[in-house]
């Protein structure tokens, strides 16, 4: 999936007048904390509070048409063929229920967080957002005179840290995918000579990302987004090639479908929330929107893309694997012609994705800490203000990879645990809890029937359990993987499709160039094929 900023000022590191702790500032200030961006000096007044939301200053419009806008949503928010693996982890049942919520649920989450920007242009970040509904919950809800300053800051160091969990840990998951299609696209040789594995793959896959990391905001990668676009439509026709061509439900021993304990459907929800995630996003896209009253319009074109998509690919991919799902579905299908092209395609979506992930932690920082203008393009930029993203920009994406290094050896589907990761501590509340939550604080005259209220205080409640029960489940998955029981027993797993003994093809159903091991081997049980030799 993705998402993007655009920039219409130049600026450099020092030419930027930001605002002090307290409101005041001054021309070639640099910045000196985190928190001035929230407290503007076109809304506030002498105490911090909001004293002219509807201010021009606030309505500094940016470069971004449209449909940048919506392409950006589209390819961030899809991830089609982790749905089949979503639905795994919760089975028939509970899959479609989680399913049509979770359309419902952010479908009308994502117009809130629209509708409350469109009210008050000034609140143009997460951060803004979440730090001016803590001040009014506690001036015209519980009457509480605390410092507004002080309020502003917690709701943004609040929203920062959930934005930073959300898209760091899906960074991450970018990375692992890329790792794992370049892995894929060069199998091992039969000549004994040295291949790369999976850990070097990942330091390709950092170096080969420096330079797209550079692109400084949404607008200046228009044109990645429209490749990125066209290779995720190509992606679902793939998949549709491969289940239609090999039908794995008349193979055998054909596909399973487990019953899932509580803890895999937690997995499967907060993967479902990864999967609708990017709402994090959404009020810095809003910000480089050259006309923000078509927002509505972004996301209807969001959602009946996507949606579309994922059901698709969740049913029928599901039908066709059953539990033996995997995140990476192109494990799933054999290494033929035609999923060489689906990993291809593939890589150049992941690897958009790698930067669009991490734009609005890396604008946050750049912004508070460098004091980068967000909205500066690549002809506005002074030497120095480049030499700093660079330099930033390519340690943050270092430290991701370092990551990526130590959790590749995992046993398991690791991938799904990093996303659920990411759809738990970070995108459900982004999503799910918190637009309902700022937006019946920020604009009460909006909710005001019981039915409207029951809704809101359903999606927060439901949202807070899956927050808690997706983290502690991924969490648990990952201790798991790392510290095994050493009584287990020793297995290799063989990955791609059907060499596995999950594969609903395992003993046979595809022709027979599909199949190194000898039958004596194809004999092991889902999760643990004896080794050979």
């Amino acid at each position: 999936g993705s998402s993007t900023r655009p920039g219409s000022r130049s600026a450099s590191i020092t030419e930027l007048t930001p605002m002090s702790r307290n409101g005041s500032g001054g021309p070639g200030r640099a910045p000196t904390s985190a928190w001035r961006e929230l407290i503007p000096a076109h809304d506030t007044d002498a105490d911090g509070g909001d004293a002219s939301a509807g201010d021009p200053a606030g309505e500094k419009l940016g470069h971004s048409p449209f449909w940048v806008i919506a392409a950006n949503n589209v390819v961030y928010m899809a991830a089609p063929l982790s749905l089949p693996a979503t639905m795994a982890r919760c089975g028939w049942f509970f899959g479609t229920l989680i399913l049509v919520y979770s359309i419902l649920c952010t479908y009308h989450s994502g117009l809130l967080i629209g509708d409350i920007i469109l009210e008050r242009p000034h609140l143009d970040s997460y951060p803004k957002i979440l730090g001016e509904a803590l001040v009014t919950l506690f001036d015209d809800f519980l009457r509480l005179p605390l410092d507004r300053a002080l309020l502003r800051r917690v709701g943004s160091e609040m929203a920062i840290v959930l934005q930073f969990m959300a898209y760091f840990f899906d960074t991450m998951a970018q990375v692992l995918f890329c790792a794992e299609y370049f892995d894929e696209l060069t199998p091992e040789p039969d000549d004994g000579s040295k291949s790369l594995t999976q850990k070097q793959w990942l330091l390709v896959t950092g170096l080969l990302a420096i330079p797209l990391m550079q692109a400084p905001n949404f607008s200046e990668s228009r044109v990645a987004v429209v490749a990125a676009a066209v290779c995720l439509f190509l992606n679902v026709a793939t998949f549709l090639a491969e289940v239609l061509i090999y039908r794995p439900w008349n193979c055998v021993p054909g596909p399973e479908y487990q019953t899932p304990d509580a803890g895999s459907v937690m997995i499967g929800f907060t993967a479902f929330a990864y999967a609708f995630g990017g709402h994090g996003m959404y009020p810095e896209e809003m910000r480089e929107m050259q006309d923000r009253t078509q927002w509505p319009r972004v996301i209807r074109w969001t959602y009946v893309l996507c949606v579309g998509m994922y059901v698709l690919c969740a049913y029928l991919g599901y039908y066709a694997y059953g539990s033996a799902a995997r995140a990476n579905l192109n494990l799933n299908f054999p290494l033929d012609g035609i999923n060489t092209f689906s990993i291809i395609v593939q890589l150049v979506v992941t690897y958009y994705c790698i930067y669009v992930t991490s734009l609005v932690m890396l604008l946050h920082v750049e912004e508070h800490a460098f004091g980068i203008d967000p909205r500066t393009n690549c002809g506005e930029s002074s030497f120095a203000t480049t030499l700093v993203r660079f330099v930033f920009r390519t340690a943050f994406l270092g430290l991701q990879v370092l990551l990526c290094w130590f959790l590749i050896d995992i046993p398991g589907d690791v991938l799904l645990t990093v996303q659920s990761l990411s759809g738990a501590i970070g995108m459900t509340a982004l999503t799910y809890i918190l637009p309902f939550v700022v937006h019946w604080i920020l604009q009460p005259h909006r909710v005001r029937s019981w039915g409207m209220r029951a809704w809101y205080v359903i999606n927060i409640v439901l949202g807070v359990q899956i927050m808690i029960g997706g983290t502690v489940s991924g969490i648990t998955e990952l201790v798991d993987g790392l510290f095994p029981d050493p009584n287990g027993p020793q297995c290799t797993e063989f990955e791609q499709a059907p060499r596995s003994p999950c594969d609903p093809c395992y003993r046979g159903g595809l022709p027979e160039q599909f199949y190194d091991l000898a039958m004596e081997f194809r004999n092991g049980t889902c999760g643990c094929l004896l080794d050979a030799e």
